[in-house]
């Protein structure tokens, strides 16, 4: 069933979850403190399962809805926010990046969560759901397994970073950097760079399209960028850093800000701006010590490739050109590698992920299926 205008939540308003009693409610998102602050004060809790993210992405053209799920005696179980895009003719993709989340400590509630999120997408003419659990919630990882998802769908969050410790002190944190990236750190500094705080989308977005088309990736549209700060800046999860040399701006970094972790998020470097270079670690640093100023406990410096991260915790061989990618610079900043969970996919109705779910993972894993998701998230 493909819906239109509001059918899908007239529909998925509440109903019973067969066998188990519990309640299932689905409402388009709006903005919602209380449910924002319940995402913040649980475990694994994200940005992305916040009201204000939902909106942002509303005005790109996703559908953004809240999904909760309770029992009979009114306990709020847990829930999600899951975004729905049209690809085709009664064709939806949806997406639950950093979820869904478990508002209560039994695990044994993970299983009927995602059964619940599971039924409510199928009721909804959903065709692909995609699912990537939150950190420090493995039964939700391992309901997602149980319930037939597949590993290797597109990917709709980092599957792993770099994150540095910010209760260090500045010396610290430099000496903790390999000794190539303290070098270049303090040339960046002695040239004379300006690092502030901006507001100019357009900038920003011009510096970004730049390094988007040197590096050969989708860049994050105006649109989303704009649809990101009007709804995240007021709410002190979204800013941005400009590195000028004289007065020219010359680079920038996009970061948002959630529980406690600033993260870095999109980078833009005008090369043909007549600069020294290391502009790009003056505004990490510049970014690491204001967070640390403001009183954030982790720096994240963006996802990884998860390969090389796997290599990088298990204390393995490190994959050939790693030394060449943004990961290895990411991880001079002296920085952990992180594994995050794996974002898994499963195609509805059941019979066709059986007919055709493999197919699915090869599509989602070449280049095309990669450019597809990069789309997607950035707008």
């Amino acid at each position: 069933m493909a819906y239109v205008g509001s059918s899908f939540v007239r529909e998925l308003r509440s109903w019973k979850l067969e066998s188990t009693g519990y309640a299932v409610t689905c409402v388009e998102a709006g903005l919602d403190p209380a449910w924002d602050a319940l995402v913040e004060a649980t475990p694994g809790g994200d940005l992305a399962q916040t009201t204000p993210w939902a909106v942002s992405r509303q005005r790109l053209g996703f559908r953004s809805y809240r999904i909760t799920i309770m029992t009979a005696g009114q306990e709020l179980l847990g829930g999600c926010l899951m975004y729905a895009k049209r690809l085709a003719p009664a064709w939806w993709v949806a997406s639950i990046p950093r979820g869904p989340l478990l508002f209560t400590p039994e695990s044994s509630a993970a299983s009927a969560v995602v059964r619940a999120i599971l039924a409510s997408a199928r009721r909804g003419g959903v065709r692909v759901l995609v699912v990537q659990p939150p950190e420090a919630a493995p039964a939700l990882d391992e309901a997602t397994i149980s319930a037939g998802f597949r590993p290797g769908g597109p990917s709709v969050a980092p599957e792993a970073t770099i994150r540095l410790d910010l209760r260090h002190s500045d010396e610290e944190l430099l000496s903790s950097m390999s000794r190539g990236r303290r070098q270049d750190l303090r040339k960046a500094l002695l040239a004379g760079f300006e690092v502030s705080q901006g507001e100019d989308i357009e900038l920003f977005h011009r510096l970004h399209v730049a390094t988007a088309k040197r590096r050969g990736f989708v860049p994050a549209s105006r649109e989303n960028l704009r649809a990101q700060w009007e709804l995240l800046a007021p709410h002190a999860n979204c800013t941005m850093f400009i590195a000028r040399y004289r007065g020219v701006a010359a680079a920038g970094i996009w970061v948002t800000r959630f529980a406690g972790t600033v993260t870095g998020k999109l980078v833009g470097w005008d090369v043909s701006i007549p600069a020294p270079p290391h502009a790009n670690d003056a505004l990490h640093w510049a970014a690491i010590r204001w967070a640390r100023t403001n009183g954030y406990r982790t720096y994240d410096l963006g996802g990884i490739d998860r390969r090389s991260a796997e290599c990088l915790v298990s204390g393995g061989p490190i994959p050939e050109g790693f030394h060449h990618s943004s990961g290895f610079y990411k991880l001079s900043f002296g920085g952990t590698a992180m594994l995050l969970p794996r974002t898994r996919f499963l195609l509805l109705p059941r019979l066709a992920d059986l007919a055709l779910g493999r197919l699915a993972q090869l599509l989602f894993a070449s280049a095309g299926g990669r450019r597809l998701t990069q789309h997607l998230r950035n707008g």
